[in-house]
């Protein structure tokens, strides 16, 4: 035996307003939808006669609200197929017209309504003959259908729906929250609106679509009235292949890249919603778009954009016109796309290293830490190979030796920076890109240069080795500047990483302790740190001249602790302890004046 499936109206409804619509607002869109296809198929859209809203007046009742149209009506038979039949579309496009532009498709519009009232009250004739109908649906599944005498209802064809207002929804139903969804939904239309109220007409007309003839001031100014931010830049969108146009805001601070995207779209002037996905490109994420479009198909909640053929399109068209004002920018404007570029750097960071016309888009205009100060890639690439220290922990002990050397240094410590720099050659292939490590560095520093000062250096190498042996840290002695600095300490991976190991193995408690020696046992010797001492340098002088050996090892811990602070390498155990003896000795040698 067969079973028809029992629907629970009020379950789709409560489903509905969970997961279909976004607000209950929405239950205005979907009337005006219906008024608007109605007045279209008759003809009645383009003569320019108007929907009526009407406010009903109740004092101590519930608020009533009316919709009112001239459109194409309904016949009995239609009423049955077409608002007693959840899903019902197909009936419904045998009443419209071909060759014109309706703005729904989907049979369920009308059950918005239940999220606003509890009944929902039609009375309608068709433009095609027959007797007038009212129909009065319920939130519980049953409906009434009346065929009306001559004389009652409606007196020519179309269609009044009546909603009542369900308990604690009475707000959505008053004049002021009604004209608001108005003219937030159907603001732009070109069939005019009629709000009637207590205190009389109000006649709501859309214009020109307001981006359409504005200079880019006009824009960001419209832009600002209507959605609440002073925006960096407007690009004019216009695609009329399919039946678009619009404009792209360029957002005032970075939004995470993995953010969904909150476009503003209008179907043939009626708004979908203000937070459409999937418009744009994934890696326009730093614009917000306001469209209106003819050609792309929505969801049934109405609030978004099927994913078909037609919107892959109208996304890769919308990318190009995005990409064709960028490369105009730069090359007209460039001012402009650095302030944008300042705003979204690490955004643009994160999609350039992954994208190669992103890439070579960006990359001449995206800024990096220098050793000369912040520059773009441009500027950077101009000075000749392209350096760059891995980690900002490099960066430090090199960027004073750099900067007094005049030698370009990137810091590439930062997010992508390091990823962005290494795929540069990809897109500009005359340019090279060199990693430096700090022993790198030390390599290219100028020796001692005259017989006796190298030979004091050579010495004073000798009496240094033994005082930071423990530490594994060699020493040497170059010239190099600025005078200033003292020294320099190099440290290259494998030196941080057993020194790091060496350091833990001597906190670990007795589960990790040995553990950690079989690490340091198995690892490869790695090459030593350096302290660079600098010849330069009035104290380094002084080392190589008749120093007794406590005032020298105290002098040479010191140099070590303050190398380390200015590489900003942290002072572990041993370090923090011998500070604190460096320090000691110090007081001590001032107090007796003996050393």
């Amino acid at each position: 035996m067969r079973h028809s499936f029992q629907v629970d109206l009020r379950g789709v409804v409560d489903l509905l307003s969970a997961h279909l619509y976004s607000s209950p607002d929405v239950y205005v869109r979907e009337l005006l939808q219906n008024a608007v296809d109605a007045s279209t198929a008759r003809g009645a859209a383009a003569a320019g006669v108007p929907v009526l809203v009407e406010c009903h007046d109740r004092p101590g009742s519930a608020p009533v609200l009316s919709v009112e149209d001239e459109g194409v009506g309904l016949t009995v038979a239609e009423v049955h197929e077409l608002l007693a039949t959840i899903g019902s579309s197909s009936k419904r496009d045998t009443l419209l017209r071909p060759g014109q532009d309706y703005l729904g498709r989907f049979g369920i519009g009308l059950l918005s309504c239940f999220l606003v009232s509890d009944e929902i009250r039609v009375v309608t004739r068709s433009a095609r003959g027959g007797p007038g109908v009212s129909w009065r649906g319920r939130s519980d599944g049953t409906y009434e259908l009346r065929e009306l005498p001559d004389g009652e209802g409606r007196a020519r064809p179309g269609t009044t729906v009546w909603l009542t207002a369900r308990p604690g929804l009475e707000d959505r139903l008053r004049p002021a929250t009604v004209r608001a969804l108005i003219l937030r939904y159907a603001g732009l239309l070109e069939q005019p609106i009629v709000l009637r109220t207590a205190t009389g007409d109000e006649r709501l007309t859309g214009g020109p679509l307001p981006w359409v003839g504005r200079d880019t001031e006009q824009l960001l100014a419209w832009g600002e009235r209507e959605l609440g931010e002073r925006f960096l830049d407007a690009v004019p969108l216009d695609l009329p292949a399919a039946g678009l146009t619009g404009v792209a805001f360029v957002l005032p601070q970075s939004p995470s890249p993995s953010s969904r995207q909150r476009n503003r779209v209008h179907l043939k002037r009626m708004l979908l919603s203000d937070a459409v996905d999937g418009l744009l490109p994934d890696w326009a994420f730093f614009v917000r778009a306001v469209v209106d479009t003819s050609a792309l198909q929505p969801l049934a909640s109405r609030e978004g954009l099927y994913e078909d053929a037609t919107l892959a399109a109208v996304r890769d068209g919308l990318g190009a016109a995005l990409r064709s004002w960028l490369t105009d920018l730069a090359q007209r404007e460039p001012e402009r796309l650095q302030a944008l570029v300042r705003v979204h750097a690490l955004a643009l960071k994160a999609l350039a290293v992954h994208d190669d016309e992103l890439l070579k888009l960006f990359a001449p205009w995206l800024p990096v830490d220098t050793s000369l100060g912040r520059m773009t890639l441009t500027e950077v690439t101009r000075r000749g190979p392209v350096r760059y220290a891995a980690t900002t922990e490099d960066f430090g002990q090199m960027v004073q030796v750099a900067t007094a050397e005049s030698i370009c240094l990137v810091n590439a410590g930062f997010t992508y920076d390091e990823e962005l720099l290494q795929r540069l050659p990809e897109v500009l292939p005359a340019v090279d890109v060199e990693r430096v490590e700090p022993e790198d560095l030390a390599a290219v520093l100028r020796p001692v240069e005259d017989t006796a000062g190298l030979a004091a250096a050579a010495a004073l190498v000798g009496r240094c080795r033994p005082v930071l042996a423990p530490f594994s840290c060699d020493v040497e002695v170059r010239e190099f500047s600025p005078a200033s600095l003292p020294c320099l300490y190099t440290a290259g991976d494998g030196a941080r990483f057993a020194r790091e190991l060496d350091e833990t193995a001597q906190v670990a408690d007795s589960f990790w302790a040995p553990m950690l020696g079989r690490i340091q046992a198995a690892t490869e010797a790695p090459r030593e740190a350096t302290l660079v001492l600098n010849w330069r340098h009035p104290v380094v002088r002084q080392l190589a001249g008749p120093v007794g050996e406590h005032a020298l090892r105290t002098a040479v811990e010191v140099l070590y602790l303050q190398a380390l602070l200015l590489g900003r390498h942290p002072l572990r155990g041993r370090e923090t302890t011998l500070l604190s003896g460096a320090l000691g000795r110090l007081i001590e040698g001032s107090l007796d004046g003996t050393r």
